[in-house]
């Protein structure tokens, strides 16, 4: 049913008179949001002047989008690696038994090659259009023992190093006074094992002994989402073991699920995982979508063995079905859901947005939407999240002077901004700041605009219902003109105008 409806939505999306019709309604949009600031843009001013005890580092911005191993900024990672180099030189950090001083030598590094320029991991215009350049700024000093040792949750020092990292990106948000801001960093879980979710576990809920940062690695301030690689590639090259059958995609599949339902069918035997699950809000699914894949047509996972990449939108399929199982399993025991919130349209055949049209509340990137204006005014209609981050696709796809984000937002698209990878795109501690800063330059926005932007980005995110009170007013939920512009600092005539066109489309 899927496979049809979904062939369905693309011949109807690519018809010249849908096509046509799309354009001019959004054309439209464009068109109402300049007469509205030409009209009332001095009343909005006003309004919001008047708007007392709040503006915009009081109210909640969340980096909707941020990958936890590129969340901290090149200089507090060069600032780590150094002190622990100062503090730490004899800890074994390697299952070979060298520690991490030992690491260095061996690779012909000192305290010397401690800066941003030696590690190599900003992005510059060798990671354009190549998303292979863009993976490997991940391994600073283009080494894969040091992304090892220090961004990976399982290493020879249980990811301690990770944890500490990811804590001191977790405290700012904390502990910034007069800037309220909060995050959804993503962790990986591959598919290759079942016993991914069991470590993932422990890492997260390890009380981790730290004079600065103790406890687990969970706050208030950050919610947890899951991102699963596209790995089949690589997954379909594994030994297989004499007697054991041809792999299959189904496999990989299982490696995913089956720990999840288990515990939540059975927590006692579970414990970590289950409470693991209790704090991820969403799944992402992540890679290059510019990737050759091949077409599935209605194959089922168990009848995929080659090992060429099956179709975006087949994979996606089978991720968002088996986690619907699950979310009305954990929904039917008084449990917390999990919502699917995947990369799409960042590059690669834009018709992948049709997929996640049909399954996804909210996705990350969007870009490709400015060549499809049929399924552009589809996701305005249904108002479907998109987390843009115009800095990392700047470096990487889309040149910020050609990126479409002020065009969805002055439209009225359900649009708002991440950082996706601070680590590689920017220069300050505050990425979010900084990639609002860049935005309201770069796309002539006013105080008004990035105030709904950050309303936009808790809207979207997978906060819990309390929280979204707090920042957003009691009534949220019954719709925009019921968001409390004292919290929001988005005066009520702009929220009524984005309501009534919405309406009326």
């Amino acid at each position: 049913d899927f496979s049809q409806d979904y062939g369905r939505l693309v011949e109807m999306v690519s018809e010249g008179a849908m096509r046509s019709f799309c354009f001019q309604r959004l054309q439209m949009l464009s068109a109402s949001f300049k007469m509205h600031l030409t009209i009332n843009g001095t009343i909005e001013r006003e309004e919001q002047s008047n708007l007392l005890g709040t503006d915009f580092y009081r109210t909640m911005k969340i980096d909707n989008h941020i990958h936890a191993a590129a969340a901290p900024s090149a200089k507090q990672f060069v600032e780590f690696v150094r002190r622990k180099l100062e503090t730490e030189p004899d800890t074994v950090v390697s299952s070979d038994g060298r520690t991490l001083v030992q690491v260095f030598e061996d690779a012909g590094l000192d305290k010397d090659h401690l800066t941003i320029d030696a590690f190599d991991v900003l992005a510059d215009y060798s990671v354009y259009k190549r998303f292979d350049n863009f993976n490997s700024k991940y391994s600073p000093f283009r080494m894969a023992d040091m992304r090892r040792i220090f961004l990976k949750t399982t290493n020879h020092i249980n990811g301690r190093y990770f944890a500490e990292l990811l804590k001191i990106v977790i405290d700012r948000h904390e502990k910034s006074k007069g800037h309220n801001s909060a995050c959804e960093m993503r962790l990986s879980i591959y598919g290759m094992e079942r016993h991914e979710w069991y470590d993932l576990a422990l890492w997260v809920l390890r009380d981790w002994q730290h004079e600065d940062f103790p406890g687990p690695m969970t706050s208030g301030n950050n919610r947890w989402h899951i991102q699963i690689p596209r790995l089949w590639r690589i997954f379909s090259q594994k030994p297989i073991r004499d007697g054991q059958p041809q792999r299959s995609f189904l496999e990989m599949i299982e490696n995913l699920f089956v720990p999840l339902f288990e515990a939540t069918l059975h927590p006692e035997q579970h414990p970590e995982v289950s409470e693991l699950l209790k704090h991820i809000v969403a799944f992402d699914s992540v890679d290059d979508e510019g990737a050759l894949e091949e077409n599935c047509s209605c194959q089922r996972p168990h009848e995929w063995t080659t090992k060429k990449n099956p179709s975006y939108w087949w994979q996606l399929y089978f991720l968002w079905s088996n986690l619907e199982v699950l979310n009305h399993l954990r929904e039917a025991r008084g449990l917390n859901s999990i919502a699917f919130r995947p990369h799409a349209g960042e590059t690669g055949d834009p018709m992948h947005l049709a997929s996640t049209y049909m399954l996804c509340q909210s996705i990350n990137h969007g870009v490709g939407l400015d060549m499809q204006v049929s399924l552009q005014y589809l996701y305005y209609l249904d108002q479907i999240g998109l987390a843009m981050s115009p800095l990392s696709n700047n470096f990487l796809f889309t040149k910020i002077a050609d990126n479409p984000f002020a065009k969805y937002f002055r439209r009225g698209m359900n649009v708002t901004i991440s950082t996706d990878d601070p680590l590689l795109f920017h220069m300050s501690d505050d990425a979010l700041l900084e990639e609002y800063s860049v935005a309201r330059a770069t796309f002539d926005l006013s105080m008004t605009d990035i105030m709904e932007i950050a309303r936009n980005s808790v809207m979207q995110s997978g906060f819990e219902v309390d929280f979204k009170k707090n920042w957003l007013g009691s009534d949220y939920q019954r719709g925009l003109t019921f968001c409390d512009e004292k919290i929001t600092h988005v005066p009520l005539i702009r929220a009524k105008f984005r309501a009534e066109h919405l309406a009326l489309e």
